[in-house]
């Protein structure tokens, strides 16, 4: 028989889980560029005004058939637009450095010393900002004297006041998912650099530990925080600490330990929360690890990392929920009927028994179809309800 029909949290939860939901849930990896597009809204609006990027968050996803969205917490900030740039001012109208707006939207600083690292508010917003002249942190010392705000900064500086209007807002349509942001080797980008960081891991070992060591204990406040407001689904990102930049050895020595401090601290503090971990590339050869160390759902099955449904699926069996599997291109060079038939593809090799969430395998692209996104959703509806706990016959 088929199963009660769910709403969206508890359809996202229960894959998330590793259960079998009525239907596989629909989860498209949009970032804010993405939903701005989709909802006609102004990028710099939304940079001035966070509440702009969660709500926007929301209404894009109910346009497409989401079932869920990531909620990302920005400070509000000044902007100042000359000749097409934009940059970030200070309270003097002063330019502090030009926003990324082709990519992630950080403010590249002119002074790296404008990032205080010992501020709690900095450091709540730690990805608002990056510097590519030379490295925020530059000691151990200085990683030990990093900031790990407390939960209840989040409170104190508005951000659960901003989430809890935009959950009413949500009325419960669509399900709002909590982010960790990053604690490990994504981290440490933001403080060192890409390129030094690679080479931390090699030359300056205890700086590297050190740098996680804070970035997993500002993970940990952030998910009690979520917890807290409400959140039962929690997303923790480490885009970098992938096998296409770093070996098995190295993620083993450094991200596996930091990373399983974060899960074991937010089980241990909030039972019935589940978190997926987004790893991009190719993260076969940690299949094991990540299910060892406590993450409840795996993604985003990126094929451009060759990592196929069908076969992670079958390594992992009911060990762990996934995620993904839709190739990130497929949205902007594909017609929606091809969409529809890879995201087929990929509920029936990973979502035969449940425990699989039909996603992106990463971030879509800014200039996608918005076609190509409700695609997502025409095939879960088609090919992705369950029956007597299996894959209904389509």
């Amino acid at each position: 028989m088929e199963l009660v029909p769910m709403n969206a949290t508890e359809r996202m939860y229960t894959a998330v889980a590793g259960g079998v939901p009525d239907r596989v849930p629909v989860y498209p990896k949009m970032w804010l560029d993405v939903a701005g597009v989709i909802t006609g809204t102004d990028f710099c609006e939304m940079i001035r005004n966070p509440i702009l990027i969660l709500s926007t968050m929301m209404e894009a996803g109910l346009i497409v058939g989401a079932d869920a969205v990531r909620q990302f917490h920005h400070r509000p900030r000044d902007l100042a637009v000359e000749d097409d740039k934009v940059y970030e001012i200070d309270k003097s109208g002063n330019k502090i450095g030009k926003v990324d707006m082709d990519g992630g939207w950080a403010t590249h600083l002119n002074d790296p010393k404008i990032f205080t690292f010992e501020d709690d508010y900095t450091m709540a917003f730690f990805r608002d900002w990056c510097c590519f002249d030379e490295p925020v942190i530059r000691s151990v010392d200085e990683a030990r004297r990093i900031a790990v705000p407390d939960k209840s900064l989040y409170e104190q500086i508005g951000c659960g006041d901003l989430q809890r209007k935009v959950t009413e807002m949500a009325a419960g349509r669509i399900e709002l998912i909590g982010d960790l942001k990053t604690a490990t080797m994504s981290f440490m980008t933001i403080m060192r650099g890409l390129e030094t960081s690679m080479l931390d891991v090699l030359d300056n070992p205890q700086l590297a530990h050190a740098i996680m060591e804070k970035g997993a204990a500002i993970a940990i406040e952030r998910g009690k925080w979520c917890c807290d407001l409400g959140h039962r689904v929690l997303r923790l990102n480490d885009s970098a600490g992938t096998n296409s930049l770093i070996s098995p050895k190295t993620w083993r020595q450094f991200i596996l330990p930091h990373m399983r401090t974060v899960c074991q601290a937010m089980h241990d503090y909030e039972p019935e929360c589940r978190i997926y971990v987004h790893i991009c590339g190719d993260v076969k050869a940690m299949i094991e690890d990540l299910i060892e160390l406590g993450m409840d759902c795996i993604g985003p099955l990126d094929p451009m990392g060759k990592m196929e449904p069908a076969q992670i699926r079958k390594q992992v069996a009911d060990r762990a929920s996934l995620m993904g599997g839709v190739d990130t291109l497929s949205f902007l060079n594909h017609t929606p009927e091809q969409v529809e038939q890879e995201a087929a593809d990929c509920i029936r090799d990973a979502g035969m028994n449940g425990g699989y969430v039909l996603s992106s395998g990463c971030a879509i692209p800014r200039a996608s179809n918005k076609e190509n996104l409700i695609a997502l959703r025409t095939a879960a509806d088609k090919y992705g309800i369950y029956e007597n706990g299996r894959l209904k016959a389509s």
